[in-house]
Parts: C-alpha cells; sequence; structure tokens
C-alpha cells in the first residue's frame, strides 16, 4: 500500500508540476464545437463558436486528458459577458499551426520525429516562409493529439498529409496563437 501512494503521489507531482499548453479550436469558426462534462459523454452540455467578424475567440488551456478528449478550461477572448469554464473537448478540436524554422537561403522546416526529442526526423516538411505549411494541412490547422514536456520544451503529437500520406509525429514546430503570428 506504502508504494502505491508514493507511486501515485509521484506520478500527480509529475501532471501538475507540467505547465498546461494553450491551443484554439479548430473547426469553431465554420461550425459549433461540441463541450462535455467528462470524457465518455456523448451529449454536450455547451457548444462553442467563433466569431471571425467580431473577432470572439477562445484560448483553450488543456489540464489533463484521457483517450479521445482533453479536459480544458475555456477562455474567452475579446468577450467582455462570457465566463471562464471548464469541460471536455475530442482532441481533434484542439489544434496550432505549424511553423518553420529558418534554415537559410529563404527555406523553412518543420521536422516530425517518431518521439519527442532530437533523433532523426521521420518526415520534413519545406516552405518558403516560416507560415508556409498550410500545404501540407489544406490551409488548417493541424491537430493536437497528444503532448509532452521533454527537456524543458512542449512537444505536440500531430497529423499531416504529404503527397496523399498520412504521418503522424511529434514536432515544437508550432504556434497555439490563432492569428498565426509567433515567430
Amino acid at each position: 500500500m506504502f508504494f502505491l501512494i508514493c507511486f501515485c503521489v509521484a506520478n500527480c507531482h509529475l501532471l501538475f508540476s507540467q505547465e498546461n499548453l494553450v491551443v484554439f479550436l479548430t473547426d469553431a469558426i465554420t461550425d459549433s464545437v461540441p463541450v462535455y462534462r467528462n470524457d465518455t459523454d456523448t451529449i454536450c452540455f455547451t457548444k462553442i463558436k467563433e466569431d471571425f467578424q467580431k473577432e470572439n475567440w477562445h484560448d483553450v488551456e488543456i489540464m489533463c486528458m484521457s483517450n479521445n478528449r482533453y479536459k480544458v478550461r475555456v477562455i474567452p477572448l475579446n468577450e467582455t459577458n462570457a465566463a471562464i469554464f471548464e469541460g471536455w473537448l475530442n482532441k481533434e478540436q484542439c489544434g496550432v499551426w505549424l511553423r518553420g524554422r529558418n534554415q537559410g537561403k529563404g527555406l523553412f522546416t518543420v521536422k516530425l520525429y517518431a518521439e519527442p526529442g532530437q533523433s532523426n526526423p521521420i518526415t520534413k516538411l519545406y516552405g518558403k516562409e516560416f507560415d508556409d505549411f498550410g500545404k501540407y494541412t489544406n490551409g488548417k490547422a493541424v491537430p493536437v493529439l497528444d503532448f509532452k514536456l521533454y527537456q524543458g520544451h512542449c512537444w505536440i503529437k500531430t497529423r499531416v498529409v504529404k503527397n496523399d500520406n498520412r504521418t503522424v509525429g511529434w514536432t515544437t514546430d508550432y504556434c497555439p496563437n490563432i492569428y498565426g503570428s509567433c515567430n
């Protein structure tokens, strides 16, 4: 029993010592995104819709995860009467933009790895600008399928389509800002 308690305390410390990842809602401009009370509900308790013209956006802070959903804190931006609330979102609804790293001579790359860390990349994506990676995602944000703090960097696991092939990999080459204004 003592070992079980020590194991739980150690794992809880790891969970709560990591910073939460902030993302945005990938489909909330075109569709309403359902929010659930827990990770197994099939009926949503509210829906979120972004307002492009009024620039009413939401930051989504991931607090913990299950297999298919993230427990999130939803923070309305630019909405004076909207309250912060918590709920569960499908992982596919949480997204970021890919952002290339300057390799010199007008070339930017995003590297996807099999696991977090600086080993050999499984895929390199190329662009002429740091934000030139929409061609791999049909102009859409990439989903955050998982995330991990590794050696002081927050790595995300995502999926891209390159040459009609779907590639899943880990990267730090992303921007969680809805405007894509990270450098």
